[in-house]
């Protein structure tokens, strides 16, 4: 066994062990478990007084908009950090993601084993999960322009919302709150530290032994991104998790390539910090510290494990509504033999960008029900100014815009809440606009600058299907 492969499990840590955020959801789960989507519990977390309820026939695109395309336009990176594998909360700033290194030769992995969490940035700061993502943001760019911020969301709740205009039947929950004049959707768990149950296969132990954290990372446990982009009428932040980066030509993907004239010199911005509290009881608190350098958005990947077994290829139409909010431009795909070895022919590395856009060309109409769906929550939520909202959806044709019951949860500390309505209040009166550009699409415009899809309900009998995911 090589000793990079060795070194590689030893990061894992095969015994039962908390806070692993790389490739959750990439398993298989047990052939002879029955498995089910976990469902939000009402029991545990009641239902607030109702405001609102949307129906998919509610949500037709405004006959004025109908000639229009709807498509991701001006996608630049924001901010990055990595959760550093430490007992207290501590992010490296800007991080950067594990690096595509693959066996010469190949080996045979163990099967996955231990614990994994659903959302690493809850089950690292539950608290406040979004706060870890808004420091980052401040100590790269602290005069980021907030005023001009529509929605700030997490992969997972932009795509259970895309799931619900598609007509896919996986009930959720998010809290939504306004601070300043950006719509905050936080994702919600019946649990911070939900995990994920019965994980099998090695859809965790692939990218431990083919991917590596490299010097100024090492000891991270997943590395988190924000982007900015256009979707329609409003400009989007999303944070979401990423899998890793393609080294691209002989030297280091490690310079900056974003629109953000800001970001020139980040070593010299940051100082190791400590800020924000953490826990329940509110005795940890978050640390920042200096570490990685940033990674252009063309060069990052997303990546699946599937058995090679059945000779069922992965339905890509499945993955590309997530690589689409996340505008991640590359896929990598990886076949087993059942036995935990990935024959080299078997993995596939692919630039999927010109998918990505067939894929949001082929779909403007769910794409114009959502991006109707986000403007009646917008409304909604300014309309209740500082009240704390939630967004619940019991079924395929149901959605439930609901105060939060009892006294809610705030998106942000008060300190980092005040910060952020500061600073939208000094950008209010910019002449700023983002110039919207030729109409190319968002991932091809990516080569100018979390929730991850969960196969764990897969088994044997589907194939790994991808009816699961996202």
């Amino acid at each position: 066994m090589s000793s990079r492969l060795t070194q590689g499990y030893e990061r894992a840590g095969f015994a039962p062990r908390p806070g692993r955020g790389r490739g959750r959801g990439r398993g298989r789960a047990h052939p002879f478990v029955k498995r089910t989507a976990v469902k939000p519990d009402i029991v545990k977390h009641p239902l607030g007084q109702l405001l609102q309820t949307l129906r998919l026939s509610d949500l037709q695109p405004h006959k004025d908009h109908t000639g229009g395309v709807n498509t991701i336009r001006n996608c630049e990176y924001v901010t990055s950090y990595n959760w550093s594998n430490s007992e207290a909360p501590t992010i490296l700033v800007p991080g950067r993601p594990p690096l595509w290194t693959p066996l010469q030769q190949p080996q045979r992995l163990p099967e996955d084993s231990g614990v994994y969490f659903r959302d690493p940035n809850s089950a690292k700061f539950p608290r406040h999960p979004t706060e870890p993502a808004i420091r980052a943001l401040f100590e790269t760019n602290p005069a980021f322009s907030t005023g001009e911020v529509d929605i700030f969301a997490c992969g997972s709740t932009m795509g259970s919302l895309l799931r619900f205009v598609q007509s896919i039947d996986k009930p959720f929950r998010f809290n939504v709150e306004v601070v300043g004049s950006t719509v905050f959707l936080i994702r919600k768990e019946n649990d911070p530290r939900e995990i994920i149950e019965g994980v099998r296969g090695f859809g965790h132990t692939f990218p431990e032994a083919y991917t590596t954290w490299e010097q100024d990372v090492r000891g991270s446990e997943t590395h988190q991104r924000l982007c900015r982009y256009d979707l329609g009428r409003f400009n989007c932040v999303i944070r979401f998790e990423c899998d890793g980066y393609l080294q691209s030509g002989p030297e280091k993907t490690s310079t900056m390539e974003t629109k953000s004239s800001d970001l020139e010199d980040l070593a010299g911005n940051f100082k190791n910090v400590t800020v924000g509290q953490g826990t329940g009881n509110g005795l940890a608190t978050l640390s920042l510290k200096q570490g990685g350098a940033v990674v252009p958005q063309h060069s990052i990947f997303d990546m699946k494990t599937r058995s090679g077994r059945y000779k069922k290829e992965i339905d890509m139409n499945e993955m590309y509504p997530q690589l689409w909010i996340k505008q991640i431009p590359n896929f990598i795909i990886a076949y087993h033999d059942g036995a935990g070895t990935f024959p080299t022919s078997d993995i596939h590395v692919q630039d999927v960008n010109y998918n990505v856009q067939a894929w949001e060309r082929q779909n403007q109409a769910g794409i114009g029900r959502l991006l109707v769906l986000l403007g009646k929550i917008i409304d909604l939520a300014r309309e209740e100014g500082a009240g704390l909202l939630e967004v619940y959806c019991p079924s395929a044709d149901c959605l439930e815009v609901r105060r939060q019951y009892g006294e809610g949860v705030h998106a942000l500390p008060p300190e980092l809440s005040a910060k952020w309505k500061a600073v939208d209040e000094d950008s209010s009166g910019s002449d700023h606009e983002h110039d919207s550009g030729p109409d190319h699409g968002g991932l091809q415009l990516g080569y100018d600058s979390d929730d991850e899809p969960d196969y764990t309900a897969c088994g044997d009998d589907c194939g790994y299907c991808g009816k699961c995911t996202y």
